[in-house]
């Protein structure tokens, strides 16, 4: 069965979404053939959820960052809960057209509140797509063949570096530094995360994995370091 860092996926599909919603408002705003009366309601409101799912998504990294590294989820339990925030922002998308809808009789209004209305539909459908995606019927387990992914060259390395380390969990450990570094985090920042998200009941001291000189060990082997590029 698929396993999917809880990190991941959903803070993915929100700045999916969110980044889908920019660029239909971009689209629409260079479009000289669109009427105003259509073109700026939907505009605003495209970018005024967009913002509201950015922020989602940063609160849910910030919610799982603690848990992220060791607690994988099914594909058909993110799929759920992909599922359960769409329907959510689209319940509070449709309470703010009813909001606006109630609060004034003015044209621009109301045709914000036609837009909120159409984005929770969508939302709605996306949700709808998330569940039948995830939700499928399986074969039986005596049917299927489970491919096991060879570990990448970067996985193989850390799990050479820190053999104490099991092998199953350097693959998400390298993802959520490479996800990180790609946001700009500086060694230190890495450093300083991994201190606070790794435990090891064992070893009451520091995690070897939270280690500096282990971070700039991890990070000269990422694609795009000079070393990488070397190897």
């Amino acid at each position: 069965m698929t396993r999917i860092s809880t990190d991941l996926l959903l803070v993915d599909r929100l700045h999916d979404l969110a980044d889908l919603l920019v660029g239909n408002a971009n689209r629409l705003a260079a479009n000289p053939v669109v009427p105003d009366v259509v073109k700026h309601p939907r505009v605003e409101v495209y970018a005024d959820v967009a913002t509201q799912v950015r922020v989602l998504a940063d609160a849910e990294l910030a919610r799982v960052e603690g848990i992220a590294l060791v607690v994988p989820v099914t594909g058909a339990e993110a799929g759920r809960r992909v599922a359960g925030r769409f329907e959510a922002l689209a319940a509070v998308l449709r309470a703010n057209s009813r909001t606006l809808a109630g609060f004034t009789a003015d044209p621009v209004m109301a045709g914000r509140a036609r837009v909120y209305r159409e984005v929770a539909t969508q939302l709605r459908l996306l949700a709808e797509d998330e569940r039948l995606q995830h939700d499928r019927p399986t074969p039986p387990v005596s049917a299927v063949r489970v491919p096991v992914p060879e570990p990448s060259r970067v996985a193989l390395a850390v799990a050479a570096r820190v053999p104490s380390v099991r092998p199953v969990f350097t693959e998400p450990l390298v993802a959520a530094v490479t996800a990180r570094r790609r946001r700009g985090w500086s060694v230190a920042r890495l450093a300083l995360w991994l201190r606070t998200v790794l435990r090891d009941p064992q070893m009451p001291g520091l995690h070897p994995c939270a280690d500096r000189s282990f971070v700039s060990f991890l990070v000269r082997l990422l694609p795009g370091s000079p070393v990488a590029a070397a190897a």
